[in-house]
């Protein structure tokens, strides 16, 4: 399986995204991994499990989708609409257009 980025990460709700694995890896600490204190998602909504390996953070994908979960969606969109996106203009949007207009919106914001 292919990891497709952009990159959502999901710490207990806070919501960021990143271009690549090695930027989300790189935003993140090897002991709050270890915490469980993140979920990640490719662009697809794949889950990709984290793995800390002498001190270094690697995400390897997993056959799970959660690209229709509500919980996971809903934050999406809290975050958008943070950052000036109307929640009527994404609520029928694929995953990926949602992880790719977060990550668009964040660049903006200087993210």
């Amino acid at each position: 399986m292919q990891i497709i980025p952009p990159i959502v990460v999901d710490e207990n709700g806070d919501v960021e995204v990143y271009p690549s694995v090695i930027s989300a890896i790189a935003a993140v600490e090897p002991i709050d991994v270890l915490n469980n204190e993140y979920a990640f998602y490719d662009s697809t909504g794949r889950v990709l499990e984290a793995q800390v390996l002498k001190g270094k953070v690697n995400l390897v994908p997993t056959a799970k989708l959660e690209s229709d979960s509500p919980v996971l969606r809903s934050r999406i969109v809290r975050v958008l609409s943070l950052l000036g996106v109307p929640e009527a203009r994404v609520a029928s949007v694929s995953f990926a257009d949602l992880s790719r207009l977060l990550l668009e919106k964040s660049r903006r914001r200087g993210g």
